[in-house]
């Protein structure tokens, strides 16, 4: 606010207040320093900008009543002005007070951003590194003084950026100081997130104030929202390795940048912050809910999730108790509805597509200049013979232009000459270093110099200038890649020279890559929202909030593209209100967003706490964001004989739930198909995102191999083994593996109730019946308003359940081949005491009997009962455990399950895509 305040007092009228003249702005400045006893050699934005919190706020109570001496013209344009400023304010989200402090990751510039570009220091393990400004300064000047041999050891030391090599396998031979490793991309991996976890402490050092102590124990890491289950593993594994046992990645980016801005929507001032909210969805009577579409177009990624918001005042509480003032209690949940997004798609492939006009463009101008004679070199004339003299030569002279023709358009990659000039352009300014690594320094120059370009003309236009925007490479500019490229020549004419490249040159390289990442927003639109029944009472389903992250937004591209893309369906309406950009949280709103979300997974929310707040008033907010975690963002397909048709095996949308709940081992949500008899003996899965978009292999199941295990011919294995597939919700696909219908494992310490010993009988089972009902919600059922018996059958007496038994293995070892059983189907929802009380009744009576009663467990879950034939009845927290096998050879014996995983399938690199390939 300070800040703000004192950028704006110290504009000219011209700027602070365009529609007042001058004098009366100064006199409004000078009247306000007047009252806070300024002298008049202080400028009074200088002052705020130093002052303490009654300064600032004495300062504005000025300001609000010097206001009320101004013209009415002069009070709405400042009146304006300040709410603005005071909007903006608001929207900044109070990260300390959540204890979330940004790391000044360089302590030099107080910078909490720094480049991704990594420097091996030493080979230790983990990997010692340095990262951001200071490494590229190091690579830059280690090129300038390299040779052919230095230039390969340059490759293995320096990267631009590990995350480009998620799920990649590639590894470089590093010599560093006399030793020589190969260092695999997992090792450069660790050890940038090694750095930067060094940084931190670093920083916490410094300000031991700001900090508790102790040393760090939980690290979070996002990644791209198209990253596969094995990265999402191996950042798992390389952040153990490094000492930290507690490692969350549940949050991709896209979803981590729509928890910063809603924390944000809310952050200000909690009570204006849910009434604000309100306004801004749609109601229907019990809930307010809105649709938010968050695309972040990164560097090197671009990451779209689809989730929608829903918020819900629900009672605090009970009826005999004191609510005080009356303060209210909100749910907010939210709804992952769909996720996609691509690993090469961002603001470096609009760089690689300048770099490639910049260098046909500068390769052009050279020759021209050769043929002309405005420049001399026996080199450029030796490669002009070397091109194709039907495309770029006339009369064995260069043709000026034909080269640049040929990528000088929209979509240059359907030309047929679009390669040939590439290669030609090569020959006379070679950069493809893959095979010839000396050629490192002219690549990296021109490659600035299209960064350059990018930043300078996709500046958002301003005062009617934006079209006229020229991008120049000088004389001296062109003179330096021709020296490092160690062509010999001489410049007659220096004004003939220059490369320019100018704002619609530059529409043309980075429009298809800013199209093609909101084209994959709009097929997730499309898919969730596209085709709603409509009914008279719903209204229609939207896009309410579009929230831009990364650095790539900044472009003015970004947001013309949007609306000419959208502007025309109905499911989103164009609202400049309702469209987030914020450039300085580019950065910081992926990590702050998961850090946020993580910190209200561990604490929670405590309601006992919160209703002494709420009784004096105060709205509480509790945001569910575990919710996040139970919805699959996408479908999965199974490929079938006719490789052309694929079958759904999960769609997107569909709810997981925990399934096997055990202590020891990782709260995931699960959902699992149906069982499919017939083993394909090789299982491909593919993912889809939305209708119409390529499917993504991504992964298979080798059946060859299990019929080699269990001695079975292929015909063998098809006929008797099953399979059921899983999926949790960090997209680890398994398949379930069964010969004949599975049998079901029965725990020692699960809750039980004997039925038999409460009917005074042995059996509960005769001939596929039990003998009686059996019921929850008997009691509750009868204590409402109405007093309806609307309790809810788990068994029902006399039904015959033959074809639904099943077979129980029993832990402690009891019936060794089993006993038959049944399982129910999901209880409703336990009542608010948090216990299901369980009757049972004979037939043809009205009286229940108590049998007891079954607590809830911590987990979401859905829940089932077992009933065994000498009337055990247990109550199961997820489905009931499959007999489980150790190895393939257990499937030998029926009823037996054996789980596999997916062989996933490793990340592919496009190298087209892959400016740091050596390859352009």
């Amino acid at each position: 606010l300070r800040h703000r305040l004192a950028q704006w007092l110290n504009l000219p009228a011209s700027e602070a207040l365009p529609m007042v003249n001058e004098s009366e702005w100064t006199s409004f400045v000078n009247e306000v320093s007047k009252e806070l006893n300024l002298g008049r050699d202080k400028r009074l934005g200088d002052i705020l900008e130093s002052a303490n919190s009654p300064q600032l706020l004495e300062a504005i109570r000025q300001l609000e009543i010097c206001l009320g001496n101004r013209t009415e013209v002069f009070r709405r344009a400042a009146s304006s002005s300040l709410h603005q400023i005071y909007h903006q304010v608001f929207r900044v989200p109070p990260m300390e007070s959540q204890n979330l402090i940004p790391v000044a990751l360089d302590p030099v510039r107080r910078a909490t951003e720094i480049t991704s570009e990594i420097e091996i220091l030493s080979l230790d393990h983990p990997l010692n590194v340095r990262m951001g400004k200071p490494a590229r300064d190091e690579r830059n000047q280690a090129i300038a003084q390299s040779n052919s041999n230095s230039s390969k050891e340059i490759l293995g030391k320096f990267h631009q950026s590990c995350k480009r090599y998620f799920g990649d396998n590639r590894s470089w031979n590093v010599k560093l100081d006399g030793q020589e490793k190969e260092v695999h991309v997992n090792d450069l991996i660790q050890g940038a997130w090694a750095h930067l976890i060094k940084l931190s402490e670093q920083y916490r050092q410094q300000n031991p104030g700001r900090f508790a102590e102790g040393d760090f124990e939980r690290v979070v890491v996002t990644y791209p929202t198209k990253a596969s289950p094995a990265v999402r593993s191996d950042i798992e594994k390389l952040i153990k390795d490094l000492g930290y046992t507690q490692v969350q990645t549940a949050y991709d980016e896209a979803v981590s940048v729509a928890i910063f801005f809603l924390w944000r929507e809310f952050g200000g001032d909690l009570n204006i912050g849910i009434e604000s909210f309100k306004t801004r969805c749609r109601y229907d009577g019990e809930k307010w809910s809105q649709n938010v579409l968050v695309l972040d177009i990164g560097g090197g990624t671009t990451d779209i999730a689809l989730i929608s918001l829903t918020l819900e005042e629900k009672e605090a509480f009970g009826q005999d108790e004191d609510r005080g003032a009356g303060g209210r209690y909100y749910v907010l949940t939210p709804k992952l509805l769909r996720s996609s997004g691509h690993p090469q798609l961002g603001g470096e492939l609009i760089t690689l597509r300048l770099f490639r006009l910049l260098k046909v463009a500068l390769a052009d101008t050279l020759l021209t200049a050769v043929t002309q004679e405005t420049l001399k070199s026996e080199t450029l004339e030796t490669r002009i013979g070397d091109l194709n003299p039907d495309r770029f030569l006339n009369n064995g002279k260069f043709r000026s232009g034909s080269l640049l023709a040929c990528i000088d358009k929209e979509n240059p990659e359907t030309d047929p000459g679009y390669q040939e000039a590439l290669n030609a352009a090569e020959k006379i300014l070679p950069t493809r270093w893959e095979k010839e690594s000396q050629r490192l320094q002219t690549f990296y120059t021109l490659w600035e110099q299209a960064e350059t370009a990018k930043l300078f003309l996709g500046q958002k236009p301003g005062d009617g200038n934006g079209a006229c925007l020229t991008f120049v490479l000088s004389e001296a500019d062109i003179s330096e890649l021709l020296n490092q490229s160690n062509i010999t020549f001489e410049v007659k004419d220096p004004n003939s020279l220059r490369v320019e490249i100018n704002r619609q040159q530059f529409e043309q390289a980075a429009t298809p890559v800013i199209t093609e990442a909101i084209g994959i927003a709009k097929g997730l639109v499309l898919s969730e929202l596209g085709n709603q029944t409509q009914t008279p009472s719903a209204e229609k389903k939207r896009v309410d909030w579009l929230i831009l992250s990364g650095k790539t937004c900044n472009l003015y591209l970004v947001e013309r593209e949007i609306y000419q893309e959208f502007s025309g369906y109905d499911y989103f309406l164009w609202n400049p209100e309702r469209i987030t950009f914020v450039p300085q949280y580019t950065k910081i709103a992926t990590s702050a967003g998961a850090c946020y979300a993580e910190r209200l997974l561990q604490y929670g929310f405590n309601l006992e706490a919160a209703k002494e707040s709420l009784r004096l008033g105060s709205n509480q907010l509790d945001i569910d964001v575990k919710n996040l975690f139970y919805f699959l963002p996408c479908s999965f397909k199974l490929k079938t004989q006719d490789s052309s048709v694929l079958l759904p095996i999960f769609k997107a949308g569909q709810q997981l739930y925990q399934l096997d709940v055990e202590p020891q081992e990782e709260s995931v949500a699960k959902v699992r198909s149906d069982w499919r008899s017939g083993v394909q003996l090789f299982t491909t899965i593919y993912r889809q995102d939305f209708e119409g978009m390529t499917p993504q292999l991504w992964g298979n199941y080798n059946g060859n191999k299990l019929a080699s295990q269990l001695n079975m011919e292929s015909s063998e294995v098809k006929d008797k083994i099953r399979v059921r597939f899983e999926i949790d919700h960090k997209l680890r696909f398994s398949l379930l593996l069964c010969q004949g219908n599975p049998h079901y494992w029965i725990g020692e310490h699960l809750p039980s109730l004997d039925l038999g010993k409460a009917l005074g009988t042995q059996g509960v089972i005769a001939d596929g019946k039990v003998v009686c009902d059996i019921a929850v919600y008997v009691i509750e059922s009868r204590n409402t308003i109405h007093k309806t018996d609307t309790h809810h059958l788990v068994f029902e007496g006399g039904k015959d359940y033959s074809q639904a038994l099943k077979v129980f293995r029993y832990e402690n070892g009891a019936n060794k081949q089993g006993m038959r059983g049944l399982i129910s189907a999901p209880l409703p929802p336990f009542p608010r005491n948090g216990k299901h009380t369980f009757y049972f009744r004979h037939p043809n009576t009205d009286d229940w009997m108590l049998i007891g009663e079954a607590r809830k467990t911590e987990f979401p879950c859905k829940y089932y009962v077992t009933l065994d034939e000498q009337g055990i009845l247990r109550i199961h927290a997820g489905e009931v455990c499959y007999w489980s096998a150790k190895g393939e050879e257990d499937l030998k014996q029926e009823g037996c399950v054996f789980k596999a995983d997916l062989d996933l399938q490793p990340n592919e690199v496009d190298k087209d895509r892959d400016p740091f390939c050596g390859i352009h």
